[in-house]
């Protein structure tokens, strides 16, 4: 009924989940940046009564095979349109953060293979992910000096519980998830993001990706307050251009979401309620 398996795309292995039974119609689940597929864990059961799940490593996370040098918004489309592709049927796309952005992208490429879309609080324009980056530099360094220093992935997580003490929304549960997350994670993931901001977000442009897009789109985000990333003009816009996109704010959460307590049944319930409109 469920297992890893590998995908190879003629570039990198991608390490993905196949969960469910045979005759549940597809649903690929992309998670955040530094993160692995088991980001979703506590959804994929329910959503795994209708849909038949594939849960992906982005390359360089995760089990997933490593690129050094390779890790651009078009890389990871890339990688996933070919497992798209490849599936017996159109897919559902749920994706988280970076995520959500490669979701978008991939919808765009092969529309005819896209059914619905779910994206969770992405830095939707470009001007918005740059700035998130740039605010975020500190503590991808935190993350990739800490992996060094450390000598087993315990360590790494007992560093991490200190260095997030007075984090709003961290909990243990989580802590220990980033901790495997961090431990798999190729080192030079973050250069092409920090260090060529241009390349990586090459042929990245929200608002024409969604003009290709037919299928219904729902965004979530939490509350800027508590960390959310996508801005309230974000939202504006998208609902004000484009008449199969809707959104739903999820309130005690920031970006983390469903990886919050106080999130995972919230978010859980919009994105079943939205899946159930989207036609067999």
């Amino acid at each position: 009924m469920d297992q890893e398996k590998f995908f190879d795309t003629g570039k990198v292995k991608i390490n993905y989940l196949d969960y469910g039974f045979s005759s549940g119609e597809p649903l690929v689940m992309l998670h955040g940046g530094a993160w692995c597929w088991q980001e979703y864990l506590s959804l994929i059961p329910s959503l795994s009564q209708r849909w038949h799940i594939y849960a992906l490593d982005l390359r360089g996370n995760g089990k997933s095979g490593w690129v050094a040098g390779n890790y651009r918004l078009e890389d990871f489309t890339e990688d996933n349109v070919e497992f798209v592709k490849q599936l017996n049927a159109p897919t559902v796309l749920i994706g988280h953060s970076i995520g959500g952005v490669i979701a978008l992208m991939v919808a765009a490429r092969c529309p005819e293979k896209v059914k619905a879309l779910i994206i969770e609080d992405p830095a939707l324009t470009l001007d918005n992910y740059k700035r998130i980056i740039d605010s975020s530099r500190d503590m991808f360094s935190i993350w990739l000096d800490l992996k060094r220093s450390s000598q087993t992935e315990q360590e790494l997580s007992l560093s991490l519980a200190d260095k997030y003490i007075d984090y709003p929304g961290v909990t243990s549960a989580w802590i220990l998830f980033f901790a495997g997350c961090l431990w798999q994670l190729d080192p030079t993931f973050f250069n092409n993001l920090l260090f060529d901001f241009g390349g990586f977000t090459k042929g990245y442009d929200y608002k024409q990706a969604l003009t290709r897009i037919n299928c219904p789109v729902m965004f979530i985000r939490g509350e800027t307050k508590l960390g959310a990333v996508m801005t309230d003009d974000e939202i504006s816009r998208l609902q004000q251009d484009f008449s199969n996109v809707s959104c739903a704010q999820i309130k005690g959460v920031g970006h983390l979401l469903h990886l919050q307590d106080q999130g995972q049944i919230p978010v859980l319930t919009e994105m079943v309620k939205f899946l159930e409109r989207v036609p067999k």
